[in-house]
């Protein structure tokens, strides 16, 4: 009884949650969109590092806003109207991060990621790309990257790449790779709470991604593989269920 109780308490917690990160995420967009527009009118050099600024910070609490949003069971935000190019979705969760000057995103035009993917992978990227910075240490430089599967499977890979950071040990990967695989909270000792690789799970669950990690010193790889109904045209093959992202 207890347990079902306290089983109850944090199933109206996580309601609850959800609820109010509605209204948060709905000011953010509006707000973003007030910004974007004013960086289209505004010329005055001083007036548009005061809105790139403003844009930034919107863009960090919108990621954090969309993290506790679907972390408390909440859904996720609107999906786009239009399809995305992949290296478009890179530079999209770049804009998400503190430090997006240290990232590089390479181009892909010829990968277009379906209009309800793009959201939901972006936030995902995002929290890897961040993860890639803090941890990289101060002066580590990110590389974001897409290209089709080799052997004409349809599919397609994104990488964040870390070539400067410290890497992980064996402990860590184990922990980071139990996360990403559902495993829930970071296990206990680990110095990171993890919230932003469960944000990452949860995408993976929700677009059929493959998420992995491999680490050696000095180089640290996270890896997405796009299902071909994540793609532009996706093959006549894929099954009804994958269809519902287009």
């Amino acid at each position: 009884m207890v347990s079902e109780s306290v089983g109850g308490v944090r199933a109206q917690a996580c309601a609850d949650a959800a609820a109010a990160s509605r209204p948060v995420l709905a000011q953010l967009g509006r707000q973003a969109g007030e910004l974007h527009a004013a960086q289209q009118r505004i010329t005055d050099p001083e007036s548009l590092a005061c809105l790139y600024r403003a844009d930034l910070a919107n863009a960090l609490a919108l990621r954090f806003a969309v993290r506790q949003a679907v972390l408390t069971g909440g859904v996720w935000p609107s999906p786009r109207r239009q399809a995305a190019r992949l290296d478009e979705v890179g530079r999209a969760a770049t804009s998400r991060v503190a430090a997006f000057e240290r990232v590089q995103v390479r181009e892909s035009a010829d990968l277009t990621v379906v209009p309800g993917a793009v959201e939901p992978l972006a936030a995902a990227v995002a929290e890897l790309v961040d993860n890639a910075l803090r941890y990289g240490g101060p002066q580590a430089n990110v590389v974001l990257a897409g290209w089709m599967e080799p052997g004409g499977g349809g599919a397609a890979w994104l990488t964040v790449t870390d070539s400067a950071g410290p890497g992980m040990d064996d402990g860590t990967l184990a922990a980071v790779r139990q996360v990403l695989e559902g495993g829930g909270r970071a296990p206990a000792g680990t110095r990171w709470p993890g919230l932003g690789l469960r944000l990452v799970a949860a995408a993976a669950r929700h677009l059929d991604l493959r998420v992995t990690v491999t680490s050696v010193r000095g180089q640290t790889v996270a890896s997405v593989l796009l299902p071909p109904a994540l793609l532009v045209p996706p093959p006549a093959t894929v099954s009804h269920a994958l269809r519902q992202f287009q």
